[in-house]
């Protein structure tokens, strides 16, 4: 409500506080830094955005803000970095389109392509019994050899 409301020195302030308790949260940087740039705090920004992608590579948001701020710094060799990576990270739009009929009707490839997804077609007891299983096999093998060598 501060920022929109244009009380960019309240809301960085309140941004601030929120990451006293929680300084690894990638929502509350990302706010700060864009907060930092309509300020025109430029170098500041960039050292917070940054943090985020500390935390996240792939922010889409830091790195579409850090290519901002590059530009209001005058540097274009990093504001075209960050740019080509806001374009890789980027969700293609059009793909989206073309995709999401068949998305729907194989669930299973949808999960895949999300980028943290869980594997249900294993269940993970299946999985665990089999270790096991293996895990005694090698014990009983080795517990054979010793007994006939000794």
């Amino acid at each position: 409500m501060l920022r929109s409301d244009g009380n960019y020195d309240g809301a960085a302030n309140e941004l601030r506080l929120v990451l006293k308790q929680y300084p690894r949260d990638r929502v509350v940087l990302n706010d700060l830094g864009r907060v930092l740039f309509l300020q025109r705090k430029f170098a500041d920004a960039v050292k917070v955005l940054n943090s985020v992608l500390e935390i996240d590579p792939e922010d889409l948001q830091a790195h579409y803000n850090l290519m901002l701020c590059y530009n209001g710094l005058g540097d274009e060799k990093d504001a075209h970095d960050h740019q080509v990576r806001y374009l890789r990270f980027k969700a293609d739009e059009a793909s989206q389109t073309i995709t999401g009929p068949y998305r729907q009707a194989h669930p299973d490839d949808n999960n895949e392509r999300q980028a943290i997804h869980e594997h249900v077609s294993v269940p993970l007891g299946a999985e665990k019994a089999k270790a096991a299983a293996t895990g005694r096999a090698r014990v009983e093998k080795k517990d054979l050899s010793r007994a006939g060598g000794g």
